[in-house]
């Protein structure tokens, strides 16, 4: 039987790779658990704030939805790769970065392509470095 604890200082997990905790350790942890969320959540809390000295660059939220906020819901969220979207967001969100005439390099529009920092126009809001 695998094991599925943490690997720091990457957070993975020690079993399938995944980001931790994986779903495997998810389910494992809901078992474990049953009926007592709060201890749960405190179990989790601990990991959480040893992972956020570690994992630094990524943001306090996107830590706790990965560590704590599933616990609020009934099924087994998708595995959660926080580094890799918040990668993504910004090598997408600089790839479409206007050039000095103010057109995205990528779609060629003049105005707000669609992953444009824009709340009021079409796409949708990627932070920037």
């Amino acid at each position: 039987m695998w094991d599925h604890d943490p690997a720091a200082p990457l957070w993975t997990c020690t079993g399938c790779g995944d980001d931790w905790p994986c779903v495997v350790r998810r389910r494992q942890l809901r078992a474990e658990f049953a009926g007592s969320v709060v201890s749960l959540r405190y179990y989790l809390a601990h990991h959480l704030v040893n992972a956020a000295e570690d994992l630094r660059h990524v943001p306090a939220g996107w830590l706790h939805n990965r560590f704590i906020a599933w616990t609020d819901r009934a099924a087994d969220p998708p595995p959660y790769t926080s580094a890799d979207i918040l990668v993504n967001s910004y090598l997408l969100a600089d790839s479409h970065s206007p050039d000095r005439f103010g057109t995205c390099p990528v779609c060629g529009d003049p105005g707000n392509c669609w992953v444009r920092l824009d709340p009021n126009g079409p796409g949708f809001l990627i932070p920037v470095p």
